[in-house]
This record gives C-alpha cells, structure tokens and sequence, in this order.
C-alpha cells in the first residue's frame, strides 16, 4: 500500500515537472516574455557598464548642428562638401572613410557637384558609400534595393547597406551583417568598413548559415536567424567624435565668417601653446573614420541599451544613439572579437532540468519555507550567474524561462504535498524511529534518563563514507538490482565498522556515516576509525573483483575521517529523537569525505586524526584547507595503509620523493618541487595527487603567487 502510494506520488511530481517546463517553453514565445527578456538584457549591460574604447580606431565624424551653423549651405549640403572631407581625411592619413548618408540621387545644387564626389571617390579606394533596402509589407512582402548614386559607382567605391532593425520593444541591439535580397546576400556598411580595413580584396563575399556570418576569416555569431547582437561600448558619444565642420575647415574652404578659422591644418605653434590642427595632430591617422548625422530633425538617432545612463554628476540622463554610432558599435564588436552569445538551447533544456529536479527535490523533502528559502536562493543565484557570465564571458542564458519553471513546480508540487502527503509522512518517520543501532538500545535499558533530550561534549572520531559516481551506476540498473548491489555492499561494510566497535549514525543512500568512541568512550578510536577505513577499502577491492565476473558495476567509495569536539546524545523533539553527533567536527569529516575527489584519494584525514596515530600508519600530508564557512585552515593527509598492507618498492620510494616534493611546494622551491614530482610520476605514473602538484608547481613557476600567499586551498563545495 505505501509502496504503491510512493510510486504514483512520483509518478505525479514528475508529471507536474513536465506541464511546467512545456508551459515555460510555450510562454517563451510570446510578445511579452521576449520583451521582458530584452529588458533583462538591458539590465545587464546597465550591471555592465561602459567597455574601455581608448584604443579604438574607430572615430565619428559628426554631421551636427554645429556644422550646419557654420557650412554656407543649409543642410542637405551640397556633395562637393563630401568631397573636400575625404580629400582633408585622406591627407590626414585615415584608413577607411565611411559615409552613412544615403546618396542615392543627383545633388540638387546641380551636376557639378555630383561630378566633383565622384572623382574624388575614383581617386581613392578605402571610401565607404552606404546603400538600403526597404521592405514593403501589403498582400505579399517584397524588398527594394537602393544602392548609391549610379555616377559615385566607381571603379572604387565601396557600398554597404545600413541594415539595423528594432526589437519588439523599439530598441536597437542587432545588427544584420549582411541582407539577402533575391537570394543575394550584401555586405553591411559594417562588413565592407572591415574589408577595407584589413585589406581584403574588393570582392571578398560574404557568406552565412544558421548559425554564423563568415567574412575573410571571421566568423560573426548570429543571435538569432539573421543578425547579430551589438556589444554596444556604452551611450551615445562613447566613441571619439569630431564636427563635420571641423574637417572642412582648412585655408582652402570658408565656413561663415564666424566659424572660419582654418584650424584643420593649422601647423600649432608650440611657443605659444597653440595646438596643432586635425591635419598635423595624427589624431586621425590610420583611423576608421565614420562620417554620419547626429542632429535630431534627421531622425537618425535610435534608443539602445544604454538609452539611459548616468553623467559625471551622476544624475539620470537619456540619449538616443545616432545610427553612425551603432555602425561603429557594430564594427568595434566584430573588430575586438567580443561577441555576445546565446547558450545553445540544448544548455538552456538542460538548465530547466536541473531546476525542475531540485525543486522536486526541496519540495519532496523540506519543510514549506525551508523550500521557499531555497528555490528564492536558486533564481537569485540564477540571476547572479547569468549577470556574471554575460559580463565575463558574454553568454546569454534566459532567466524567465527556468525562473517560471521554479514556480510553476513549487506551487503545483507544494499543493500537491501538502494535501496528499503529510499523513504518509507521519507513518513512515514513526516506523523508522525504531530503527537505531544495537549498542545505543543496550545504553538506554542501563540508563533510562539517556531518553531524554540533549547531549554531552565528547571527542570522538567520525567516519563518511560515499559511493563515487552513484548517480551514474543507479541509471544503469533496474531498481531491484541496485538495491540488491546497494544491501550488499552496505552489509559488508556495516560489518567491518561493528568490527571495530563503530556505530553507524544512519545510511543516507550509498553514505555512511559512523562515530567511533561512542556510546560509550574508549581510548584509540582514531585509531579504529582509520583501520576501519583501510579495511573497508580492502574489503571493496575484493568485492569488486567478485562483481567483475557477474557483470555488476564495480562499485568505488571515498572516506573522510575527523577527530573531535562534538556533541552526543539525543536529538529530536520530545517524542522522536535520534541518537545522533553535532558540531564543526562533524561536518568537517563529511567535507573530506568530498574533497577525496579533488585530491583522487580514497582515504583522507585531519590533522586532528593524524595526531592520534602512530608509526603504525602510512600517510602523507596533501594540502592545508579551508572548508566552507570557516576561517582557519586544516591540514589534511592522505591515509594509505598500516603495518599490514603490502607496498611496493617503487610506490614506497615515489612515497619518500613526494615527501620531499611536498617540503619544496611549502618552501616555494618549484623547480625542486617539479623534479621531485615529475620523478613521482615516473615511479607511479597513476598516482593523483603526484600529478596535481606537478601541474600546480608548473603553473606557479610560471605564475608565481603573491608574497602572502598562505598555500591554503578553499573548498567552495560542501
């Protein structure tokens, strides 16, 4: 009946596991979460902030308000001025000259002027015109291309389409880098500035698939089908800017009388503190220089991620991006190779998975505001990952999709745990109360008072042991066959503790956790707790042997022991209690237990354990520690065997090299340490921690810690 009741609340938790993940995918494609989603990027890049773009070679030549003042032409300008801006920028040395003004058609202040554009653009081959295609929407979709002017269509000019599109929330972060119009695919204004910056030939294509753009050799990442997401270098004027007017004003042009003081090659006078102009100051040599509008009546300028941001001051501003700007935002992330990335949604399935199986979990298991506190503290760590992978390493990872899947699960599972399991509950922690070991039962029929709560200070030595990849060998078994390998090998080691008077505290799965020195006190329980460990670990090589021939799975196990401070006795409320041990001491040996696995040890102990032993016992020290949580540190050390465990010869000389290896690690000597470790390997090629610290030396040869480096390693797991 309660096996029955088990299996199908499993059967319904699972279920209820399902509809939240099919749910938060569905709502993953709606409107509002994806404009949410947007908004989240946006924050992230607010957590951000500004990238450093000192170095950058990208500048902006401004068509502004100021230049408009100063030309003797009101804007549209005539194309003569574009002609004399690339003459000034190609004296001053720029190495690519882009203009992100539409010139597709005859300058209005006649044929002259086009004349005198054009064959300033045949003249030079790193000029930039920039093209458009408009997509008309009514009973079917069709796209029309506008390139430049056909007479600025020399032999070598260069065209790019500016191609940057709004999300659904009227923002703009992608850019398409290229456009496919009738099954064509054009360069962007972005893409042909890249060629000409990195010389490749004129006719280097562009190509694409699902995932990428390909130009020369770079690959561009796409964020979704068709563009790629800006890593935008902060808010507007992020980039070196410079006034229109400021380029045209040379001896040889004349700005309206107030404006026109020739300072683009002014020579400077450094007696009189005069600067150079634009022409001698090298400002401009070998730059990309991006010539684009910035006045507001062009309706040229676009709300990014950073439409809103902080001033010197520090009080809240808003400033649209001229599209200029995000060209040259677009440019300077393809040019610095720092992408921004989505995870694979593979990842992000997988993601919903683990959510969905530890909330399960917490929910199966945890009292209601224990699970609460926790799936809170899983989004918000969540949050935080998210924040900080986008920042380190500019990864995506959706939050709304796993933070839905948090709460669908623990609102349906705790609904459903709450009216269907509390009774079951009740039931199966009072049957399992009697279950307590042989000797604490014989300690309170002696000692009726040891029922009540509470309990004594006492050191003793407690023992954890753990089954290595558990997880693992369960998905490969039928349920009755792992319980089967699973009593099996808890009977064997069960027997070996009772054998050296250990009391086993509970089983949680395939871990043990025993104490030694109780109920009742003795001297030498470190002692017995390690000749337990080392024959538990003699006992299991036997077995697995055994478990070879039959074709079971060779079950493996890490121990850790510590000596200590802890508290004994009952506890529990007044009328269920376990007999159980507390305290530091307690949680610092289920902590070795883990750190096994860093190490590749299959025994490890503290310093407080060694202390107790004698040259009865073959150990080496491994490394000093700080556990979670705590402030000083442990020494630990690898327990290998005793007086009756066979070694060789070549692994008891690696033995005595390690020890002297070790002493060099302490003392910074890492080229003694390498040849003392290297010689390790070479004796015993299979042995871990000989390779662990041969790297480590490596690396600290190379990379030498600070003065105040203590060798302390932290345990950030539990």
């Amino acid at each position: 009946m309660k096996t029955s009741r088990t299996k199908t609340k499993l059967w319904i938790s699972s279920l209820i596991a399902l509809g939240a993940i099919i749910l938060s995918v569905f709502l993953s494609y709606t409107t509002l979460y994806q404009t949410l989603e947007l908004k989240l990027l946006d924050l992230n890049f607010a957590i951000r902030g500004p990238l450093p773009i000192n170095d950058s070679p990208i500048v902006i030549v401004a068509i502004d308000d100021q230049s408009d003042e100063a030309t003797p032409h009101r804007w549209p300008w005539p194309r003569s001025y574009y002609a004399h801006v690339i003459e000034n920028l190609e004296e001053a040395g720029a190495a690519v000259i882009g203009i992100d003004v539409i010139l597709d058609q005859p300058d209005k202040y006649g044929h002259g002027s086009d004349d005198t554009l054009a064959a300033v653009l045949e003249k030079y081959d790193n000029v930039l015109l920039t093209g458009k295609i408009i997509r008309t929407e009514h009973d079917y979709s069709y796209s029309t291309l506008y390139p430049p002017y056909e007479k600025f269509l020399t032999e070598n000019t260069t065209w790019g389409l500016a191609p940057i599109e709004a999300d659904l929330d009227g923002f703009y972060r992608k850019y398409l880098v290229g456009q496919v119009h009738f099954d064509s695919l054009y360069p962007s204004f972005a893409a042909e500035a890249l060629k000409i910056y990195k010389n490749l030939p004129k006719n280097t294509p562009i190509f694409e698939d699902a995932n990428n753009y390909y130009l020369g050799s770079d690959t561009i990442p796409k964020i979704n089908n068709s563009s790629m997401l800006i890593n935008f270098a902060g808010s507007a004027r992020s980039f070196t800017y410079y006034s229109f007017s400021q380029i045209l004003d040379d001896m040889d042009f004349d700005l309206v009388f107030e404006h026109d003081i020739d300072a683009f090659d002014d020579p400077g006078d450094e007696e009189l503190g005069i600067p150079p102009g634009l022409l001698a100051s090298g400002l401009l040599k070998d730059k990309i220089v991006l010539i684009g509008s910035t006045m507001q009546e062009l309706h040229d300028n676009f709300p990014t991620p950073f439409l809103e941001y902080r001033t010197a001051e520090g009080a809240k501003a808003k400033a649209e991006t001229p599209g200029v700007e995000i060209h040259a935002n677009a440019l300077n992330t393809i040019l610095t190779q720092n992408y921004i990335k989505q995870i694979p949604e593979l990842y992000l399935y997988l993601i919903l998975l683990i959510f969905a199986i530890i909330i399960l979990t917490i929910t199966r298991n945890l009292p209601t505001l224990w699970s609460a506190a926790i799936a809170i503290l899983l989004m918000v760590s969540h949050f935080i990952l998210t924040v900080y992978l986008f920042i380190s390493n500019g990864l995506i990872i959706a939050f709304s999709t796993p933070f839905l899947v948090v709460v669908f699960i623990y609102i349906g599972e705790t609904i459903y745990h709450f009216l269907m399991t509390q009774k079951e509950k009740k039931v199966i922690r009072g049957a399992f109360a009697h279950y307590v070991p042989e000797k604490i039962v014989q300690q309170i029929i002696a000692n009726p008072d040891k029922l009540s709560l509470g309990g004594e200070e006492r050191i003793v030595s407690v023992l954890f042991s753990d089954v290595v990849s558990f997880t693992t060998i369960s998905e490969e078994l039928s349920p009755r066959n792992l319980v089967l390998l699973l009593n099996e090998y808890l009977t064997e080691m069960s027997e070996i503790i009772h054998q050296y008077n250990g009391v086993i505290d509970k089983f949680e799965g395939d871990a043990i956790m025993a104490e030694f020195g109780v109920p009742v006190s003795y001297p030498d329980h470190a002692k017995a707790a390690c000749n337990c460990a080392i024959e538990m670990q003699e006992k299991l090589r036997n077995m697995r042997t055994h478990w070879m021939k039959e074709g079971k799975p060779a079950l493996s196990a890490r121990i850790g022991i510590n000596t200590g401070e802890v508290i004994v006795g009952n506890m529990g409320s007044r009328h269920l209690f376990d007999y159980t041990v507390m305290g530091d001491h307690v949680n610092l040996g289920a902590r070795l237990e883990s750190a096994n696995k860093g190490y590749g040890t299959k025994i490890m102990i503290s310093e407080f354990t060694h202390n107790e032993l004698d040259d009865e016992f073959f150990t080496r020290p491994l490394d000093f520690i700080r556990v979670k949580g705590k402030t000083k540190p442990v020494e630990v050390f690898e327990l290998l065997g005793n007086k009756k465990t066979p070694f060789k010869d070549t692994y008891l000389e690696m033995l005595e090299k390690y020890h002297k290896g070790y002493l060099a690690y302490r003392r910074r000597d890492w080229d003694e340490a390498i040849q003392l470790f290297e010689k390790c390997k070479e004796l015993e090629p299979k042995d871990q921690p000989s390779k662990m610290y041969f790297e480590r030396c490596v690396d600290f040869k190379y990379n030498t810690p600070p003065e105040e480096w203590d060798g302390v390693i932290e345990l950030k797991e539990k």
